[in-house]
């Protein structure tokens, strides 16, 4: 099988806020090195990092929950799930990305609700920086919302190829790593399947 158009660009672009999301986290620890260093060296807080690591931090989860959803890596319990038929662990999977569409589209939502909001306002925070709030907030509400789409995409993709009589297609989508065959020629360098035929 090769990887369909819509599977390569959304490997693309989830890989590439995820990297975002990974320099951010790479920030925090540079952040926190040079506040202890001055702190000891010259008894004094420059970089305030702790105010930014918690703005950078709940940034990058955002911009990282997509690229996990693509890679199938978030957390399934499927003991129960394998003791059903195919159908029914297929429509479970259906279910399952459906949820996830609404909660990630819930999360967006009030993220940009918050951010506008605070930013209409002209709020700032409560602290040394003082930094208008609405600016961290939007740029975690910008993550939430590729969250969503990408779980609206691979909900419709999974969808279309139940519809299409390609299942085992649908289990690279939707599917628990476990009910995938692992083959070489079809697996990622995590040994998750997302080969997908156009």
């Amino acid at each position: 099988m090769t990887e369909g158009r819509p599977e390569r660009a959304l490997h693309t672009a989830t890989r590439l806020a995820a990297r975002i999301g990974g320099a951010m986290i790479f920030l925090i620890a540079l952040l926190v090195c040079g506040d202890v260093l001055m702190r000891n060296l010259f008894n004094k807080i420059v970089f305030h990092s702790y105010e930014l690591s918690n703005y950078l931090f709940a940034i990058a989860v955002a911009f990282s929950l997509a690229y996990t959803l693509v890679e199938r890596a978030h957390i399934r319990i499927e003991v129960v799930h394998n003791l059903f038929p195919s159908p029914l662990r297929r429509a479970l999977d259906t279910v399952a990305l459906l949820s996830v569409v609404g909660t990630a589209a819930l999360f967006a939502w009030t993220g940009w609700e918050l951010a506008l909001g605070n930013l209409a306002r002209g709020s700032n925070s409560n602290s040394t920086l003082n930094l208008p709030i609405g600016v961290p907030q939007a740029l975690w509400a910008t993550g939430l919302t590729i969250f969503a789409v990408v779980a609206a995409v691979l909900t419709v993709r999974h969808v279309q190829m139940l519809l299409t009589g390609r299942p085992d297609q649908a289990d690279a989508i939707g599917g628990m790593g476990s009910e995938i065959p692992a083959d070489p020629e079809t697996t990622n360098g995590n040994g998750r399947t997302m080969e997908v035929a156009r």
